[in-house]
């Protein structure tokens, strides 16, 4: 089973010095702006739900993992940024990159990020969603620096 923890403590961060975040590279280029967790839910109570219920199962599945709240959407971290997921009223999407192409009729985006690193969203829409599949795409995305 994977643990963060356990990687985390493998790995020498560099930390940030104005907002903390680590990351393995040193000068990591991010944004400082942190945002209030539950601001994403706010009004949006399916996304909510779908949400906790991810969480929980990556959680169940792979071990424990920080979460990171931005602006943006809410990043899943171990040393890295393994997922990340937008919160919509009634779906919620779940972003991750892997080092091959899938092809899949529930991936919703597709961005080639290098030659060999493509990103991935999945847009989740009912419980049922939370399945075997994704959960193994996102321990691949996870595993991807093992």
């Amino acid at each position: 089973m994977f643990t963060a923890k356990s990687k985390t403590e493998s790995k020498k961060l560099w930390a940030c010095p104005t907002c903390g975040r680590k990351f393995e590279r040193h000068g990591q280029t991010h944004s400082c702006r942190s945002f209030p967790l539950n601001q994403h839910f706010e009004n949006k109570p399916a996304g909510k739900f779908l949400y906790q219920k991810l969480r929980q199962t990556i959680k169940n599945e792979l071990g424990d993992f920080k979460v990171e709240s931005l602006e943006c959407c809410i990043h899943f971290v171990s040393t890295f940024t393994f997922a990340a997921v937008k919160i919509f009223k009634d779906k919620i999407r779940v972003d991750f990159s892997l080092s091959r192409k899938i092809k899949n009729t529930r991936i919703t985006h597709f961005t080639p990020m290098s030659a060999h690193r493509y990103l991935y969203g999945i847009d989740v829409t009912k419980e049922e969603d939370i399945n075997l599949q994704l959960m193994e795409w996102i321990h691949e995305a996870l595993e991807k620096k093992s």
